[in-house]
């Protein structure tokens, strides 16, 4: 079999595989965030990832078909460069997410929509810390993340849900049970006034 492009060795091009994922799941991102209009990014970054993977996964396979690979090594360098590109992925999304959550660049662009210039207590009464809490909670019901009944939350959709219990998953399984039980306790109560009589 001839060699596309004169290429002999296709070590490189395996090895680059998630990096070319990675490339394709931004292209991609970026085009669907065209086409997918609206206030909710993850569409588009769940069809940019899906790319990313589908491209990783292709360029891997036929970089081994070309190799003449054993099956048990293609399968094995797909399902690694799959992997690679999923962390990858997680990267991207979080870069992508913290433009989205992060109550800072909210900030920025808050003074930046008013013009450079806003009162800091208009900013407090915005975005202090019972807002903030109030805002939270009034996307999660707005998502469907949680159910007003009767003046009480209750769980909706549970993919953030879903999410905290893998993170604790892997806080347990990096840091040991032991941590992940104490993130769960209350903080101590502040200690009594020394100068009270």
């Amino acid at each position: 079999m001839t060699a596309p492009f004169g290429i002999t060795d296709h070590e490189p091009i395996i090895a680059l595989a998630p990096v070319l994922g990675l490339a394709v799941d931004c292209g991609t991102h970026l085009v669907a965030a065209r086409i997918i209009r609206g206030r909710n990014p993850y569409p588009s970054l769940a069809v940019g990832a899906l790319a990313g993977l589908v491209a990783t996964i292709a360029i891997t396979f036929v970089a081994c078909r070309h190799d003449a690979v054993s099956t048990v090594d293609t399968l094995a360098l797909v399902g690694m460069n799959g992997i690679a590109l999923l962390a990858f992925t997680f990267g991207y999304f979080n870069f992508v997410n913290l433009t989205v959550a992060s109550l800072r660049i909210r900030l920025l662009e808050e003074l930046a929509d008013a013009g450079g210039c806003m009162a800091r207590a208009a900013l407090l009464d915005r975005y202090g810390t019972t807002s903030v809490a109030d805002l939270r909670l009034g996307r999660l019901v707005q998502g469907g993340h949680l159910v007003e009944r009767n003046g009480r939350l209750h769980t909706g959709r549970l993919q953030f849900l879903l999410v905290a219990r893998i993170f604790d998953g892997l806080r347990r399984l990096i840091f040991g049970s032991a941590h992940a039980a104490a993130l769960r306790r209350p903080p101590p109560s502040p200690p009594p006034d020394a100068t009270a009589p």
